[in-house]
């Protein structure tokens, strides 16, 4: 049950990314054209496209994190595993991912504040006149997501590592397998 809404969720996000990717491009284009063609520009489309924009980017975040799609600096994995210090790849994921979900966590705890203050303070946007807090919002809403996507990535390092003694790396030159 739980997969199965995992899968749901993951297409509702890769079609909501593609929809809001076309839809910030047309906008966009069409505030171009207005703008150039017409000498005449809409109030209203740079502000939708930046809000659109920080939706887009959050929601980014989070289905990077499902597919392995950040970044990442494998230089001192490589270093500790040269050395012997590192065990398994799954240990360093797991140390990664322990970082990450506490600095997400913490970006999620001042989101919420932010909102609630911006909600209290009922700012609204200078040309279409929405709430800020909307804007605001995709910093909670998806560092959520994000930290439930690193704990199923933590879930899946342990299982790896109580289950496959194989994805333990090798020590020294002796133990490389061909």
């Amino acid at each position: 049950m739980i997969s199965r809404l995992g899968k749901i969720f993951n297409l509702i996000e890769y079609y909501s990314l593609i929809i809001a990717l076309a839809v910030m491009v047309a906008v966009i284009f069409a505030q171009v054209v207005m703008r150039y063609v017409f000498n005449n520009s809409l109030s209203w489309s740079e502000e939708f496209a930046r809000y659109l924009f920080v939706w887009f980017s959050w929601m980014g975040v989070s289905a990077g994190v499902k597919d392995n799609d950040h970044l990442k600096v494998d230089i001192l994995a490589a270093s500790l595993e040269k050395r012997g210090l590192v065990k398994s790849k799954e240990i360093l994921n797991l140390i990664v991912f322990s970082i990450w979900l506490i600095t997400t966590l913490i970006v999620a705890y001042y989101g919420i504040q932010i909102v609630q203050i911006q909600m209290r303070l009922n700012v609204v946007t200078p040309a279409m006149r929405l709430p800020v807090w909307i804007g605001y919002l995709s910093v909670p809403a998806f560092s959520g997501v994000v930290g439930i996507r690193l704990i199923v990535k933590m879930v899946e390092s342990v299982k790896v590592l109580l289950s496959d003694k194989s994805n333990r790396l090798p020590v020294d030159k002796n133990e490389v397998k061909t």
